[in-house]
């Protein structure tokens, strides 16, 4: 603040959300890039642009080169969280499916916990560019995934895709073969293959404009998305990034808001890491109703908080009403990131076909990152403005995505991405117990499904 001259609200909404209109930019173009050169150099890509964009905010000479180093961040982070849960999803046992996407959120609950830290740790330092530690330390994280992701299997789902079946049963086995399961693998993979060669055959030759058209297309892309515009309407973008902000309405010093802030960050881990216990053993209806309507009790008694103690210049404060609306933030943190926040990365990669993953869960960024630019940049002159009403917004959009997930919204629990499909009926599925395996003359094994004694699909 000392550094660029004290920016005003709307500077200051700008520095933040500019972040949101890159992811927003990176979001958009994940998906020709994962499809054309696979999941793992579409992460690996990302992560040039968030080592550029790390140096860029730690060398800012002025507002300009900060906001440059945050819209390319934000394409990083757009561009890695557009293929991060669909390489996870594509990889993943059906029954541990949850489980490996829900790490997404258990790691960006980490991100910000150390986030945070660094904050706190900065302000004990008294130095002039102590700011500019944490702008650095982003870029490290950038450098270990860009490489790191060079080193692990490619998607044995986009390898069959682009008909390299060889190489993708090579990979298919370096993800999950133990030794001893190696009939279980030859099953698994046939089944896989077999449904992406039919839903080539069905959705090869679409546009997206035809895709829109398509009730089927258009209630996977409302089940995907809306997921995180609930993530996003939650709330969630507000308070992690503005809490600073709200204590500072409760009368707390810049250090005291640091350190609770701090306080905050280390709630999410623990629930998130929580959260790995049970995402797969409970409905995704149930974690989604349930968190929704948890979201708008706690934004309700936040509201209540404020209206009736509040923290006034130069008047007396209720201690007891600051750490009651403290409380609620912190359950806030904990009831997303326990429940809400996990399902965000699950349910996008689940509800698409292995031919349009990629592109439609980069749409599905795109319109998350859109209603958090919105958030982000209109908070700070919000607040400003009504101050605790703001925060009804909340209770209301919580409201109503509880309603929607307890009406509209379907159950995939226990299914594998093939069998996914079913629910939305615009693909044929291949199910494993419809197959059987005979030799040829060359003792090459080859699959056979049988519908009636009539007709049959031959790999």
């Amino acid at each position: 603040l000392t550094y660029f001259g004290q920016p005003d609200a709307p500077t200051r909404g700008a520095i933040v959300s500019v972040y949101q209109a890159g992811a927003w930019l990176g979001s958009a173009s994940v998906g020709i890039t994962s499809d054309r050169f696979g999941r793992r150099k579409a992460i690996a890509f990302g992560c040039i642009w968030g080592v550029i964009g790390a140096a860029l905010m730690a060398g800012a000479a002025h507002v300009a080169m900060l906001i440059m180093g945050r819209l390319l961040i934000g394409y990083a982070v757009g561009t890695i969280t557009g293929v991060a849960p669909v390489f996870g999803a594509e990889i993943a046992k059906t029954h541990e499916r949850a489980k490996i996407t829900a790490a997404n959120q258990m790691m960006v609950a980490w991100g910000f916990f150390v986030a945070l830290w660094t904050g706190v740790g900065e302000s004990r330092w008294n130095n002039p560019n102590q700011w500019r530690i944490g702008f650095a330390i982003q870029g490290i994280p950038a450098v270990l995934l860009g490489a790191g992701v060079l080193f692990i299997g490619e998607s044995p789902r986009w390898l069959c895709l682009k008909g390299r079946h060889e190489e993708a049963k090579q990979a298919f086995n370096r993800y999950h073969y133990d030794g001893s399961n190696e009939e279980w693998c030859d099953t698994e993979f046939s089944v896989i293959r077999a449904n992406i060669e039919e839903e080539s055959k069905a959705q090869g030759s679409l546009t997206w404009g035809d895709l829109l058209k398509i009730p089927a297309f258009r209630k996977r892309l409302f089940v995907g998305s809306f997921v995180w515009a609930a993530a996003m309407l939650s709330g969630i973008s507000f308070v992690q990034y503005y809490q600073t902000a709200i204590y500072a309405t409760l009368q707390f010093g810049q250090s005291e808001q640091l350190l609770v802030s701090g306080l905050y960050g280390s709630v999410a881990p623990v629930a998130c890491l929580a959260s790995l216990f049970f995402v797969d053993r409970i409905g995704r209806k149930k974690i989604l109703i349930s968190s929704s309507a948890l979201l708008s009790i706690c934004y309700t008694i936040i509201t209540i908080i404020a209206a009736v103690y509040p923290a006034l210049p130069g008047q007396p404060t209720n201690a007891a009403a600051q750490r009651g609306l403290i409380a609620c933030i912190f359950a806030v943190s904990a009831i997303y990131s326990a429940f809400l926040g996990p399902m965000t990365w699950i349910i996008p990669p689940e509800v698409f076909t292995t031919e349009l993953r990629a592109k439609a869960n980069a749409l599905v960024q795109v319109i998350h990152y859109s209603i958090s630019l919105v958030i982000t940049q209109c908070s700070p002159i919000a607040l400003a403005a009504v101050g605790w009403k703001y925060y009804i917004l909340f209770i209301l959009t919580n409201a109503f995505c509880a309603l929607v997930f307890a009406f509209a919204y379907p159950e995939t629990k226990g299914k594998s991405l093939e069998e996914v499909d079913e629910i939305f009926g615009d693909v044929k599925v291949i199910h494993e117990k419809n197959m059987k395996f005979v030799n040829d003359e060359e003792n090459a094994v080859e699959v056979l499904e049988v519908h009636g004694g009539k007709d049959e699909c031959r790999l």
